[in-house]
């Protein structure tokens, strides 16, 4: 996975309990030159990141922010809004919000999301759904605020993250440690990547929950753009060029350099995918058993899509497809009435949510018992 984040401004209204930056750049409230961006555009060429990062985006109402984002989504295939919850509602500017393809609200405490619930409600009620909750996770974290967050969060049908500050280390080891021994939770077995870290699902009164859970370390491919234009692998690199002196033999330099906040110890996971095979070899895969057992939860085939992160038009063709493949239905969907936009598996899904839930379980507990995290070594 590549990634670029980019950081637009430097101007600080102090609501951000969790920048990162703020000791380094101070708040003196610098723009990012838009030369730097087509600087980037020219040496890059045709190579684009998977992902696009965009944090501090403030003043949302400046406007160098929505030429900023369309820069951004020339250089990305999609794109990340970072934004703290407690961002002021006047500074929402909706033609911005749509502009990105994930918001990513980040969220330091349950006083925090409770006292800007305001925020979020503004938000779902001018169509701005794709949102995720970016819950923080430091060494210092409340076992019992974070639930109280999910909860929250899962209220609103959120897409939840739980992870740590940006570029720094994950403390989600003694977490998920803490979760299994809850009742109504169980760790998922699909590992993927997110953002720098590789990530876990959780289900969490079967509501899917995404924790990061170490450093993804290997071939990390990363930019870092900051308000006066300098590049560089991270906030963390000591090795940065400023846009009117970088060469490509610099950007290859940054890009192809070992990761900066990979962990000091080596260690490993399971990397576990359940899929079943038909008679007739047809494959169901993981990510398809995964949408059905949410859809199974909120009946609606788009929030389920929203919620883990997927494009609803992708997935409907992929359901289609495997229907017509298996012969037979795998979701029934109502329309009109009291029941309008309703879908929920048909009978033989939910005969095949029921045996998916078996093998995983069985898999869970063979897997020392209460979690599915092995660490195999040290180094």
């Amino acid at each position: 996975m590549s990634i670029l984040t980019i950081q637009p401004s430097s101007k600080c209204d102090a609501s951000c309990l969790t920048c990162p930056w703020r000791d380094k750049f101070g708040c003196v409230g610098v723009m990012l030159p838009l030369e730097s961006l087509e600087v980037l555009k020219k040496y890059l060429e045709d190579f684009r990141f998977d992902d696009g990062i965009i944090t501090c985006p403030n003043p949302l109402l400046h406007p160098k922010i929505d030429v900023i984002i369309d820069g951004i989504r020339d250089l990305c295939r999609k794109t990340t809004l970072f934004l703290p919850v407690s961002v002021s509602r006047t500074m929402l500017r909706k033609t911005s919000l749509e502009n990105v393809e994930f918001i990513s609200l980040l969220i330091s405490s349950f006083k925090e999301i409770k006292s800007n619930f305001q925020t979020l409600k503004m938000l779902l009620s001018q169509g701005i759904d794709n949102l995720e909750a970016y819950v923080i996770l430091d060494s210092s974290y409340d076992f019992a605020e974070i639930l109280s967050i999910i909860k929250f969060c899962t209220s609103f049908g959120l897409s939840i993250t739980i992870g740590p500050r940006m570029y720094e280390r994950p403390y989600t080891d003694e977490f998920i440690e803490k979760l299994v021994k809850k009742e109504n939770v169980e760790i998922g077995l699909h590992y993927g990547k997110k953002y720098f870290y590789n990530a876990i699902k959780v289900f969490v009164n079967e509501y899917p929950v995404t924790v990061l859970t170490s450093s993804a370390i290997e071939k990390c491919k990363a930019l870092y753009l900051n308000p006066y234009g300098t590049l560089s692998k991270c906030p963390l690199s000591h090795y940065e060029v400023n846009y009117k002196k970088i060469t490509r033999e610099d950007l290859r330099k940054m890009l192809f350099s070992p990761c900066v906040i990979r962990d000091r110890t080596l260690s490993f996971s399971p990397h576990i995918e359940i899929s079943f095979i038909t008679n007739e070899g047809i494959k169901i895969s993981g990510d398809i058993l995964e949408l059905l057992e949410l859809i199974s939860q909120v009946n609606s085939f788009r929030a389920a899509c929203k919620t883990l992160g997927v494009s609803p038009s992708t997935y409907w063709e992929k359901i289609k497809s495997l229907e017509e493949r298996i012969g037979a239905p795998l979701l029934l969907s109502t329309r009109g009435g009291g029941k309008k936009g309703v879908t929920i598996p048909t009978e033989f899904a939910r005969k095949l949510l029921h045996e998916y839930r078996k093998v995983r379980e069985k898999i869970i507990i063979s897997l020392n018992g209460q979690s599915v995290l092995i660490e195999l070594g040290k180094f």
